[in-house]
């Protein structure tokens, strides 16, 4: 089975790494715009962006790399962090980070993470057949009362820039979090256990 990760973060890399899937990295340049439909509705809107990135993925391999020689499982996921029904993107400044972390100051906000899975297996005569599932996970996310120090301290360290929300569990921003209920991996970036239970053909690549 070629598993194939439609993703440049290093973080999803790392939470795949971590449980033992053989896979490659293609990143996704598939187009991340939302309407307004899809932005009322955050759960929706990050499934319809990872099956945007697996499917992009998907027709690169198709068209780069020729006839399949054996099935190839393709995934993608997006993140969004989503507070009040807002959707908190990634900071393209430290003052715009630095307001996103103000309004999640001392609130409970949620981390929602879309998967898609496409398998595309080799047919007769040249002729692929494709299948894909999608599914969501939300955790909930609830920060201590930050102070502006705080917040500049933890700009600073340069971790906010890419991530949704301003923040990364993972690293520095831990000590921002009072605390949180749901899959750890889900606010990371990527769901991996229920990835697994749902997609157990990945564990043939481990």
């Amino acid at each position: 089975m070629n598993i194939v990760l439609a993703s440049g973060s290093p973080r999803r890399k790392q939470l795949l790494e971590e449980a033992g899937v053989r896979f490659r990295v293609m990143p996704s340049d598939a187009d991340e715009a939302l309407d307004e439909e899809l932005q009322a509705d955050p759960e929706r809107a990050a499934s319809a962006l990872a099956d945007r990135k697996a499917g992009f993925v998907v027709q690169q391999i198709l068209a780069v790399e020729g006839p399949l020689a054996e099935p190839a499982l393709v995934i993608g996921a997006d993140t969004m962090v989503v507070l009040d029904g807002a959707v908190f993107g990634k900071p393209h400044s430290a003052s715009e980070g630095k307001g996103m972390l103000r309004k999640l100051s001392g609130r409970t906000h949620q981390v929602i993470t879309g998967v898609a899975v496409w398998l595309v297996a080799p047919g007769d005569e040249g002729k692929v057949s494709m299948s894909h599932k999608v599914f969501s996970d939300t955790s909930n996310v609830t920060f201590k009362c930050l102070s502006d120090e705080t917040i500049d301290t933890y700009l600073k360290k340069g971790e906010s820039y890419d991530k949704a929300g301003a923040y990364a569990i993972q690293g520095e921003g831990r000590a921002l979090v009072e605390s949180y209920e749901g899959p750890y991996d889900n606010i990371v970036g990527l769901p991996v256990e229920h990835l697994l239970e749902m997609f157990p053909p990945l564990r043939s690549g481990m």
